[in-house]
């Protein structure tokens, strides 16, 4: 799946070893998210990316006011990412 054509990216809000956290908007919702999104040095690294999927699984089966929700996982221009509130 291309998260590409349902998020704007409006601002970097955060970066770190393997890639960079933006704040964007779904589009098909209209509610503003974060996408975190792997870099093109991590996403060269199918474990990386599978680690990024695993962590996007993992918070998916979570339930807590003070935990973040996944709302999806990708790819975004070809690198793997995930959305959350």
């Amino acid at each position: 799946m291309d998260l590409a054509d349902d998020y704007e990216m409006l601002e970097p809000i955060g970066r770190g070893g393997m890639g960079v956290v933006y704040k964007a908007r779904q589009v098909s919702l209209k509610r503003l998210v974060a996408l975190k999104m792997l870099g093109p040095h991590a996403s060269a690294f199918p474990d990386i990316a599978e680690r990024l999927r695993l962590e996007a699984e993992a918070a998916g089966s979570l339930h807590h006011p003070h935990i973040v929700t996944i709302y999806e996982t990708g790819e975004r221009a070809g690198h793997p990412s995930s959305a959350w509130n």
